[in-house]
């Protein structure tokens, strides 16, 4: 059914594009129509991989996959959903660094060839999100509701700081400078920049600017905290702000896109584009997905744009797919499911989304509509290598080719419990040949970047919202009720994707 409604979409669309809803860009090359390779992905073939009984928490549990791999999985407290850990290298010794998951107020240390706990802290504040590491720095933030520093090797707060209610989104750091999304005229102390270990909620102080919008984009100094420049965007960020050298690239959860100076703050564009995933930005162009709407029907592709100016480079989104997962109430939207979603939400307090969330617009355009979807949600975000953009969409695995947008190949998943109108996988994360997927139903996954052919398949039964981290021939994920797996692939190709997005900008590019 999906093949046949994008076939006949897609000449429709070529003359139904309204450049007004594009902010009045004019495209400057015409749509892929290279016949697509398909390749089914069965995922009924995939080998169980039944995790063993876990004795203890915080204890790494051995396993053995029935083809021979080795791995641990480590149960934290709390059995919640767990962000992508973040891999560094302190002091010779590989860490892995994880919150404890939504609804806690733990962030731990572990060793990541044994998976042994090397130090755990207590935060002020619940809901850790993903971490990124820079210069032996860890930063990370909680859900409600502050951005945290701790040194990578020992854990001891460096500095911390109370931002707003709710933070949904991660932080990125480059060169020295952290960069974190924010409800506006929430802060107390924090509008002066001073380094808070102390006390949070703080009445603002008389200085504190009047909010123009509901969100704002935070610069920090990574080390001492310091306030470098502050900028108004429309929503929270999908997922994460991506840099790019001297550019800070995000997509908001009402799907207004950013261009924004990493020295000034000063915004260089921004597009009503209904941008579905955070960014990737490579070979001279950004590449991100895109919800449009025709005859009643959500649809999702890809786009690229024009860094500079943000102009679009196509005169349709490639890979266009039926996405009824972007449907305003419609499971199956990756990240963590309604049901639970609400669960959590309660558990920490929200009997719905308060209205600093700002979410009226992201159940427009993305289906979020609790504050738990949106710190899960990463869309269908892509990831580039070695003149390929890949994205996991849907059902779907896309290819296509940076040069001129056209599809290499494409793989389909297949299966009993697998749906063509749901978001089956995270965003890949990226080896130099070979991507690694997470699905929501516990799959473990390798596809070749060249071909689509499946390296190896398993199935745990546990279900991840968020995509794998890599290093040393080591595959590491969080479930969604709360195991730290690692998979140690035997293959040095499962490297290098050191945390979500694949390094502290969330915008690693791999080449061979």
């Amino acid at each position: 059914m999906r093949r046949s409604i994008c076939a006949l979409l897609v000449p429709l669309l070529i003359g139904c594009v309204d450049a007004t809803t594009r902010g009045g860009i004019t495209p400057t090359t015409q749509p892929a129509t290279r016949p697509v390779k398909e390749i089914q992905i069965d995922m009924d073939k995939a080998i169980d991989l039944p995790l063993p009984t876990i004795q203890a928490d915080l204890q790494p549990t051995a396993f053995r996959t029935a083809d021979g791999r080795k791995g641990w999985e480590v149960r934290i407290p709390g059995n919640r959903p767990l962000a992508t850990p973040a891999y560094a290298s302190v002091d010779g010794r590989g860490m892995l660094f994880v919150g404890g998951g939504y609804g806690s107020h733990e962030f731990y240390a572990f060793d990541a060839t044994s998976g042994e706990k090397i130090w755990q802290i207590q935060t002020t504040d619940d809901g850790p999100t993903a971490a990124v590491v820079e210069d032996g720095y860890v930063a990370f933030n909680t859900e409600s509701c502050t951005i945290i520093v701790v040194e990578a090797r020992t854990g001891h707060v460096v500095w911390q700081e109370w931002l707003g209610d709710p933070l949904m989104s991660q932080p990125a750091i480059s060169k020295g400078k952290l960069y974190m999304a924010h409800p506006a005229g929430q802060q107390g102390h924090a509008a002066n920049g001073l380094n808070q270990q102390q006390a949070v909620n703080a009445a603002p102080p008389a200085d504190v600017r009047p909010a123009k919008t509901s969100h704002r984009l935070l610069c920090a100094d990574l080390k001492t905290g310091k306030h470098l420049w502050e900028t108004d965007i429309t929503a929270d960020v999908i997922s994460a702000p991506v840099v790019d050298g001297d550019k800070v690239f995000l997509t908001c959860f009402n799907g207004t896109s950013f261009c924004i100076s990493a020295d000034t703050g000063a915004v260089s564009w921004k597009k009503e584009n209904a941008g579905t995933s955070a960014p990737v930005i490579a070979e001279g162009q950004i590449v991100m997905t895109q919800k449009r709407t025709f005859n009643g029907q959500s649809l999702e592709g890809i786009r690229r744009l024009g860094p500079a100016k943000g102009e679009e480079k196509d005169a349709v989104a490639l890979a266009e797919s039926k996405a009824e997962y972007l449907n305003r109430g419609a499971a199956g939207n990756g990240g963590i499911e309604p049901a639970l979603a609400m669960k959590l939400d309660a558990s920490v307090g929200f009997a719905s989304a308060p209205q600093a969330a700002g979410l009226a617009g992201a159940a427009a355009n993305a289906n979020v509509s609790t504050v738990a979807q949106a710190w899960s949600f990463q869309g269908s975000k892509a990831a580039y290598a070695n003149g390929q953009f890949l994205n996991a969409q849907g059902n779907a695995i896309n290819c296509l080719s940076a040069a001129d947008g056209q599809p290499r190949w494409r793989g389909l998943a297949k299966g009993r419990d697998i749906g063509d109108n749901a978001q089956i996988f995270a965003p890949p994360a990226l080896g130099k040949t070979n991507m690694y997927l997470c699905s929501a139903q516990g799959h473990l996954l390798s596809v070749s970047q060249e071909d689509g052919k499946v390296g190896f398949l398993y199935a745990t039964k546990q279900p991840m919202a968020f995509q794998p981290a890599l290093s040393g021939g080591n595959l590491y994920t969080g479930t969604s009720n709360g195991l730290l797996i690692c998979l140690k692939t035997g293959d040095p190709d499962a490297d290098g994707w050191t945390a979500w997005g694949g390094n502290a900008q969330h915008n690693k590019t791999k080449e061979k």
